[in-house]
């Protein structure tokens, strides 16, 4: 039985290849090419040493196999770009020449996969020249595997929207989308059986000290002796911070859904989005996805309408142009058609985001009654709604979002979702220049 294929060595021996990596921002970002290899297989995620210089592992990082871009080229996307600096020599004088065999030459293609002894043998090497190196290989070989297992455990959905929620946050807070896909892709699902946070995944994030995020629970009203956890990390790009919070009173898979409430400091604007599963019938991807709302729907809604009822939405053109909104309502749903957690993915829940006015329009339209009378939610019977990227684009520029809504205020709605046992996703984006302060997000919003 043949050997099983543990890992990669590539050398990018083209002239152009020793420029490859300047035109990349961030090496981290990941970057795609074209390799001349008629037997390149790697069609699922593998570890590979990259060489951008002859003699030396250069970086570590995760490649995939994509389509043939021209005769004997197929096009090679490279993810979880790692820097390192192992020399060759050192790897042969504690393992053998043999290793040399298997270096890939990205010009003629020779070489081969690094087979399984010999990648042990590699991985030995590397703990005595470099264990930090090792220990990239590791995490990578974690994400290998994980990227070939589908995620079912208990509180799978509840943690794939907490994702999602993370990274439309993450999408607002940066238009390029790199940081999104940094932190989506750098996720791993935890060992054990169960699930947590999604904050709980992430590698490289600075994660708020348990003393500092876990509150009493007698900070919340009606909180019945349950404690209250809450989970923050911050970003940070261009000079900015972004802190975001996950907060659940319950385990995520007693968890009912996600929300997220988004602060935008320099517009004074909160948005708030409810996530909402759709299905399909007899599970056919093929068929219509549809959300069908029921009774706690019914609630739901009724504490948003009650909420804007209490304080209504006013703006007169001498509040200053800032103030100003397309939709100052703030409230939104996003409605998932496909609810999935993978690991190595950029990718945000595919689905619709539609204001809460929006969805009382489509409700009190005929055309959401199903053939038996029961009211339902589809792609077809919104007739409109927005995308992932122009729902960000438009939190993003200040024209949707709440006007003068004090912190105290949207307390309320964090406390009135965890008594319904929602897991809440809270992101404040701070303006250029000013340093987050992550005990006064907790304390203005009663954590």
């Amino acid at each position: 039985m043949p050997d099983r294929v543990a890992g990669y060595l590539i050398h990018f021996d083209e002239d152009r290849r020793n420029y490859l990596l300047n035109g990349i921002r961030d090496p981290a970002d990941g970057f795609s090419d074209a390799l001349s290899s008629a037997d390149w297989s790697v069609r699922q995620w593998e570890v590979c040493g990259l060489m951008f210089e002859p003699d030396a592992i250069t970086h570590w990082a995760l490649a995939r196999k994509g389509h043939r871009v021209a005769t004997g080229k197929v096009k090679v996307d490279f993810t979880e770009v790692t820097p390192t600096d192992i020399k060759i020599a050192d790897v042969v004088q504690r393992i053998g020449e043999g290793v040399q065999r298997n270096i890939i030459s990205s010009r003629s293609g020779s070489g081969g996969p690094v087979p399984g002894a010999t990648w042990q043998s590699l991985k030995r090497a590397l703990r005595e020249i470099d264990p930090v190196s090792l220990e990239a290989v590791e995490r990578l070989e974690r994400l290998r595997e994980q990227s070939r297992e589908r995620i079912t455990r208990p509180g799978t959905e509840v943690v794939a929207q907490e994702r999602d929620a993370t990274g439309v946050a993450l999408d607002v807070f940066d238009q390029t989308g790199r940081l999104r896909k940094a932190t989506l892709q750098g996720w791993t699902a935890p060992t054990g059986d169960n699930l947590t946070s999604f904050l709980d995944g992430l590698a490289g994030v600075r994660t708020i000290e348990d003393q500092l995020i876990a509150r009493d629970a007698a900070s919340f009203p009606q909180a019945e002796g349950r404690r209250t956890t809450l989970l923050g990390a911050v970003f940070s790009t261009g000079g900015r911070k972004l802190e975001v919070f996950n907060v659940n009173r319950s385990s995520v898979e007693h968890a009912l859904g996600v929300d997220l409430l988004y602060y935008h400091e320099e517009f004074d604007a909160w948005t708030m989005v409810q996530y909402k599963s759709m299905e399909r019938e007899d599970d056919d991807p093929e068929r219509t996805a549809v959300y069908r709302p029921d009774a706690r729907f019914d609630a739901e809604l009724a504490r948003m309408v009650g909420f804007r009822q209490a304080i209504a939405d006013r703006w007169t053109p001498t509040d200053g142009v800032s103030a100003y909104r397309l939709h100052g309502d703030g409230f939104f749903f996003k409605f998932c058609s496909r609810i999935q957690l993978e690991v190595l993915s950029e990718a945000l829940l595919p689905g619709m985001y539609l204001s809460r006015e929006h969805i009382e329009s489509v409700l009190a339209d005929p055309a959401s009654l199903g053939p038996r009378g029961g009211r339902q939610i589809t792609f077809e019977n919104c007739g409109r709604h927005l995308s992932n990227t122009l729902f960000a684009d438009l939190v993003r520029d200040g024209w949707i979002g709440t006007r003068s809504v004090s912190s105290a205020r949207v307390a309320q709605l964090v406390q009135e979702g965890l008594a319904g046992n929602r897991s809440i996703v809270i992101a404040r984006a701070r303006r250029s220049g000013q340093a987050a302060n992550v005990e006064e997000t907790i304390t203005s919003l009663g954590l």
